[in-house]
């Protein structure tokens, strides 16, 4: 009992420093991310050793060619710790969106997702929503997202 005390705790304080829903992100991070204020933005947080994520990157990769670009950008950012290796499997994939490569751990550290695929959906520079882990057909589920966030 006390072990799972001290987890949900370690969790709990992690999340304290993360960018949470309805808060705006930095000047430097919206910079790195060449972010403006006039589109959605989806943020895909994955790495060449999530499963889940070989799944899910082709369905996003399809949503980006049939969204109106002018509206909403989806950015992948890989965290990899081997660029080499991020840059493979984005190849491999052919994923045809812009992709970021935080092989440093810079942005996953501000964001700090209880793990990958993790989607962050950014909306007048705030973080309006978030998905961690797999979703099914994610690809409906994001264009099902993103155009009640257009409307807003």
């Amino acid at each position: 009992m006390l072990k799972k005390l001290f987890l949900v705790s370690i969790l709990s304080v992690s999340t304290l420093f993360a960018f949470q829903i309805d808060e705006k992100l930095d000047a430097t991070t919206v910079e790195e991310l060449g972010l403006t204020k006039h589109k959605v933005y989806i943020l895909d947080f994955f790495a060449s050793w999530c499963v889940s994520c070989k799944i899910e990157l082709p369905l996003i990769s399809n949503l980006n060619n049939q969204i109106n670009q002018k509206k909403y950008k989806i950015i992948g950012i890989d965290v990899d710790k081997d660029l080499d290796k991020g840059k493979a499997f984005v190849e491999k994939l052919q994923l045809n969106f812009d992709i970021y490569y935080d092989n440093k751990s810079q942005l996953i550290s501000k964001f700090n997702p209880i793990g990958v695929p993790a989607i962050y959906y950014i909306k007048d520079l705030k973080i309006q929503k978030v998905i961690y882990g797999a979703v099914h057909n994610i690809d409906k589920k994001i264009a099902e997202d993103i155009k009640k966030l257009g409307e807003l």
